[in-house]
């Protein structure tokens, strides 16, 4: 897998850092299941019960409902791949190779989405935050996503120690 490396220091342009942030994350996110068999991909080491596979599906479909369902407003289906009712979990039938594709193509609609939207740009769906429905800008979304892949990456530092012992990949 290429690494996508951390943006530089110097680097001052909002959305450089936003995008430069969420790639950084989401390859790190990845290579945690570098190595990994296909029976501890899909292993809880955790009282909460997550899976390494089940983390990787889980981020696609948070991609998808930021992305596209709330930001683009598409009708798109969140019925979670291979198991509607566990997110979190990696069905036998679901292969790693289904998984990380589909982790991949949201990344791609993320991209394809940032290349034509300004940071300014206001979601098609609300939120509520506060007890007020609010379109949430663009910029917020991307940071939103870029904290929640930073959390989760740091979730899979730890699962995978569990598992195997490997740190620091």
């Amino acid at each position: 897998m290429v690494e996508t490396p951390e943006p530089p220091p110097t680097l001052a342009d909002p959305r450089a850092l936003l995008l430069g942030y969420l790639d950084h994350n989401a390859t790190a996110v990845l290579r945690k299941l570098d190595g990994l068999s296909d029976r501890d991909a899909r292993r809880s080491v955790l009282p909460s019960g997550w899976t390494p596979l089940g983390m990787v599906k889980h981020l696609a479909c948070t991609e998808r409902f930021w992305i596209r369902y709330l930001f683009a407003g598409e009708d798109v289906d969140f019925t979670w791949p291979g198991t509607a009712d566990r997110e979190w979990f990696a069905a036998p039938a679901e292969s790693a190779a289904d998984i990380t594709a589909f982790f991949r193509a949201e990344r791609e609609n993320c991209a394809r989405l940032a290349a034509v939207t300004p940071l300014e740009g206001r979601a098609a769906r609300t939120v509520r935050r506060g007890g007020a429905e609010e379109h949430p800008t663009f910029a917020w979304v991307l940071f939103h996503l870029v904290q929640n892949f930073a959390r989760h990456a740091g979730h899979m530092d730890v699962g995978r120690e569990l598992i195997d012992g490997v740190t620091g990949r």
